[in-house]
């Protein structure tokens, strides 16, 4: 009988398995979509309790009109304002007590200068010394008072 010797080179290798890393890879993977698929698509917002008040209370906006005056070195500013009134508060208040908002706004920016109001920072100081000036005006007399939160400016120009 003749015997087959084979050299250790001819015998084949099974390749390792890969198997488990792939699964180690795609389990969590997956998990992570499921997840973010659950919080973006299936995940609905909670529904308010029956009997239950969910009014969102909106802060209301006031334009004032146009003011022109002139500043403390001479120059003129001229803007128009938006108020941001607090949530709850409405326009009324606002409109009786326009004469003292306009006589506020020209005594604040009679105290500023040109230089003063050219850059963004003096623009964001003066709205800040403007609310607190509306703030003064509106806080007199019965309460409830209205509030300004914030001012904005459709237009500003320093000349």
């Amino acid at each position: 009988m003749a015997t087959r010797t084979v050299a250790p080179d001819a015998i084949e290798e099974k390749p390792k398995k890969k198997g488990k890393k792939m699964v180690m890879i795609i389990v969590p993977v997956v998990v992570i979509l499921a997840v973010a698929a659950y919080f973006l698509i299936l995940k609905k917002p909670a529904r308010p309790i029956k009997g239950t008040k969910t009014a969102a209370l909106v802060s209301i906006s006031y334009t004032m009109p146009t003011i022109t005056t002139n500043l403390d070195d001479g120059h003129i500013v001229q803007t128009q304002m938006i108020l941001e009134l607090a949530p709850g508060d409405n326009k009324a208040e606002v409109t009786k007590d326009l004469p003292e908002l306009n006589n506020a706004a020209i005594l604040t920016f009679g105290g500023m200068g040109y230089s003063q109001l050219l850059p963004t920072a003096g623009r964001t100081q003066a709205a800040v010394a403007l609310t607190n000036a509306f703030n003064t005006v509106l806080h007199t007399g019965p309460k409830p008072w209205d509030s300004v939160q914030s001012i904005l400016f459709a237009s500003f120009i320093v000349q």
